[in-house]
């Protein structure tokens, strides 16, 4: 990812609030038979306020299992909120007109290592994990449990799943949001961004403002 200073992202909080709002990850890997693109959800784990592992599952099936082995490298990138940036929206446009469009976005880049998990404690820690997270994410008032369901059911669904833990090597951020921009065309995108209902990308640039701009 090309990533210029200004525009690298550095505040872990930032980092976990998009990876909470946009937790849909996409993992990327490489093999033999070329390079394959799953979207997924996963967790991720933090030691000392910095990412250490990421989990999930996916199908048996799945080519990736297949293809790949313990120690191969991947790729897991995560996408926040984006939007076209019209040059009208900078008030200096009526300088000298030298002004061009972009777009602003906001992106999370893990490198690691991936290992498979085919025993049944860490499926149903893994399941139960996501789960749980995801249930209360969604603000269900009786979240769903693992256990709600027949055991012999939950048993021929884990048979059919393996378990994917990723060990993180190297973390990538960028939230490019105008920063490189004055502050009155900085601050005239944000409004745009509210007028635009793009919120998480406001709510984004709020935060550059307090931490960029003073």
């Amino acid at each position: 990812m090309y990533l210029p200073d200004h525009f690298r992202e550095t505040d872990i909080n930032e980092i976990k609030r998009i990876i909470q709002e946009f937790p849909l990850a996409t993992l990327i890997t490489s093999s033999s038979k070329g390079l394959a693109a799953n979207h997924l959800p996963l967790l991720i784990e933090f030691k000392d306020n910095l990412p250490q592992r990421l989990l999930g599952h996916i199908a048996i099936d799945n080519p990736i299992y297949e293809d790949n082995n313990n120690n191969d490298d991947v790729l897991v990138v995560y996408k926040a909120e984006d939007s076209y940036v019209s040059p009208n929206w900078y008030p200096t446009k009526q300088k000298n007109h030298k002004v061009v469009p972009t777009w602003n976005y906001q992106s999370v880049h893990f490198y690691g290592k991936i290992k498979f998990l085919s025993d049944v404690k860490s499926l149903l820690k893994v399941v139960g994990n996501l789960t749980q997270n995801h249930e209360i994410r969604i603000g269900e008032s009786e979240p769903w449990k693992i256990k709600d369901a027949p055991n012999d059911f939950i048993k021929e669904k884990l048979s059919n799943i393996i378990g994917i833990q990723i060990d993180i090597i190297k973390t990538m951020a960028k939230s490019k949001l105008s920063q490189n921009r004055g502050l009155v065309d900085f601050n005239s995108v944000k409004t745009k961004m509210l007028e635009k209902n793009k919120k998480f990308l406001y709510k984004a640039m709020i935060n550059k403002t307090n931490t960029e701009q003073n």
